[in-house]
């Protein structure tokens, strides 16, 4: 065969779909959305002084009060992300373009992939804060942090709520508990209710079988808030090596991690006759980037629950 510009354009458009198919049908099930707000960016770096907690609802007399919001020193830097193949000129002349499809079809997975690898790597990392801490400057998961009015909030429920079902049932009582006793910075009750849970592998089977009825026709009280769980193989640091696991809040505007998203994934070509690499080495090269970073959200909307087995 012979690769005309004709050709190299129809395959290219061709491979356009097959990546964008592949890309939608990755992202609509990736389980880091749930735990995300996004956010626009149109910067190199974005700068989150906003949020603190809005004032409450009360009587119009005369004027509107105004007040301000507790002011957070905290901003997210984006970065640059691609993956790029490279393929050989005789595969096309040879007719063996149709080889390169699962590799297309993998790019628009590993494009959509990528955002629920950082999500979940920060939140691995949440009680250490190597990769990034909360915007008050201490680590996501801590004990005595205090916001403004909001008294101490401890977001780690300690103790060993892990073993066997009676524990696992233990831990969410805690953790549930603690996280409907947070206050935001102007000391009201942020009435927030766990509904999902984020566990390791080590820990799934576990955690479902806690969660079965004890007799046939019942349900279990917990299965009235918990709706959701989101099973990850990134939850594996730690002194306990994937054992801790994590109630969640995602019902809310606010969640527990920022995906701030400068530039969506984007599917590019190098593969012109005139091209420096097809022409000088015979090699076509396809690939993908974005910009966009994660960073922590609001502590109050997640409890580590922890667990040594």
């Amino acid at each position: 065969m012979i690769v005309t510009t004709d050709f190299l354009a129809a395959l290219m458009t061709n491979f356009r779909v097959i990546y964008q198919t592949s890309f939608d049908a990755a992202e609509k099930v990736a389980a880091y959305k749930a735990l995300v707000t996004e956010f626009p960016s149109n910067t190199d770096l974005e700068t989150y002084a906003w949020l603190g907690t809005v004032p409450k609802m009360k009587e119009w007399v005369d004027e509107r009060t105004l007040e301000a919001l507790l002011h957070h020193d905290f901003s997210i830097k984006n970065k640059h992300w691609e993956a790029t193949i490279g393929v050989d000129r005789d595969a096309l002349e040879d007719d063996k373009y149709g080889m390169l499809t699962p590799r297309i079809k993998q790019l628009g997975d590993e494009a959509a992939r990528h955002p629920d690898e950082l999500v979940f790597s920060l939140w691995d990392d949440g009680a250490v804060g190597t990769i990034g801490k909360a915007f008050d400057g201490d680590v996501f998961f801590y004990a005595t942090r205090v916001i403004g009015d909001s008294g101490t909030i401890n977001n780690i429920a300690a103790g060993d709520y892990g073993g066997d079902t009676t524990k696992i049932l233990a831990g969410l009582a805690q953790a549930a508990q603690q996280m409907r006793m947070f206050k935001d910075d102007r000391g009201r009750v942020m009435n927030l209710t766990p509904d999902t849970i984020i566990c390791s592998p080590l820990k799934e089977m576990l955690i479902r079988n806690a969660l079965l009825p004890s007799v046939a026709g019942t349900v279990r009280p917990e299965t009235a808030w918990v709706k959701n769980i989101i099973v990850h193989p990134g939850i594996t640091s730690g002194a306990t090596a994937g054992f801790d696991w994590y109630l969640v809040c995602t019902s809310k505007p606010i969640k527990p991690v920022f995906f701030q998203n400068r530039k969506a994934p984007e599917f590019v070509s190098m593969d012109k006759p005139t091209d420096v690499e097809v022409f000088m080495r015979r090699k076509l090269l396809y690939g993908v980037d974005s910009r966009y970073n994660v960073g922590w959200g609001d502590p109050r909307y997640a409890v580590m629950v922890d667990s040594t087995s």
